[in-house]
């Protein structure tokens, strides 16, 4: 019934119901908890995991990630790695995902030492990283423009028998299309091609945003060509790459030729800008 009350978002009725309740249980926290959470409402849902604490009740894996992963959500990452702390003083060993949200959410306030410091207590803990773990540290790396540490990420995730995917990728891709390094970028999408890895849209715009910026309208065509005929759905991106440098080009002939590539695709596809 509580449950019930949660799922249709009516928080007070539940709350209330719940002062009524007997039996507290961890299943009956966790409702509460969770709604807390979904709700945005996290200093209350630490409330009544101090309040279940302190009547006995023991949190399971459920409480800690629910909490876990909304603190991270609000950023409050050091809060989140409290409990962490509180989960491992209790001998229950997180599983990768709760690991993952807290290096990732370390990653994206810039605190590569902190992201880290994580993956090593991971390890230490007998819990192997996995592809979204070395995803949110080769961001993180990335983010703070040192893509030689975010290469060495990826050829030690292929060490540990994990296989980069696309988003892995597109990650350091597009760090060395942003930091002037083409041949690197063209490299990794090789490597990516060879991995029998599929590049995707955002692979393409990536390396068309770099070529059009560089006035290099040849390799662009050449690529955007090459995307067309991929079979990939299409989103207006590379468009408005492409059509900004066309607008910005003095050079009537090629935008003439641009211009009707991109009309013929969207005469094809009924695409609208």
């Amino acid at each position: 019934m509580m449950d019930g009350c949660f799922k249709n978002e009516d928080t007070d009725q539940s709350l209330a119901f719940w002062e009524k309740m007997l039996k507290e249980d961890v299943y009956s926290y966790n409702t509460i908890i969770g709604a807390l959470c979904k709700k945005g409402k996290t200093s209350d849902a630490c409330y009544n995991y101090d309040v279940m604490t302190r009547m006995g009740v023991i949190p399971d894996q459920i409480t800690y990630k629910m909490i876990i992963q909304f603190l991270c959500i609000n950023r409050e990452i050091d809060r989140a790695n409290c409990f962490l702390d509180y989960m491992l003083e209790n001998s229950i060993i997180p599983e990768p995902l709760v690991w993952n949200v807290i290096i990732d959410g370390y990653g994206r306030c810039g605190d590569i030492q902190k992201a880290s410091y994580i993956r090593d207590n991971m390890v230490a803990n007998d819990v192997l990283p996995n592809i979204y773990t070395y995803i949110a540290l080769i961001y993180a790396q990335i983010k703070s423009g040192n893509l030689s540490a975010a290469q060495s990420l990826e050829k030690e995730m292929i060490l540990y028998g994990l296989t980069p995917d696309s988003v892995t990728y597109n990650l350091l891709i597009g760090a060395a299309c942003n930091l002037g390094l083409i041949h690197s970028a063209l490299k990794l999408h090789d490597e990516m091609l060879r991995k029998g890895c599929q590049p995707d849209v955002i692979t393409y715009t990536e390396l068309l945003k770099w070529y059009c910026l560089q006035g290099m309208m040849t390799e662009a065509d050449k690529l955007f060509g090459k995307l067309l005929s991929s079979g990939l759905a299409v989103d207006h991106v590379p468009f408005l790459v492409l059509m900004k440098k066309i607008l910005q080009s003095c050079f009537p002939c090629i935008v003439l030729f641009d211009l009707q590539v991109i009309n013929g695709y969207l005469k094809r596809y009924g695409k609208r800008f």
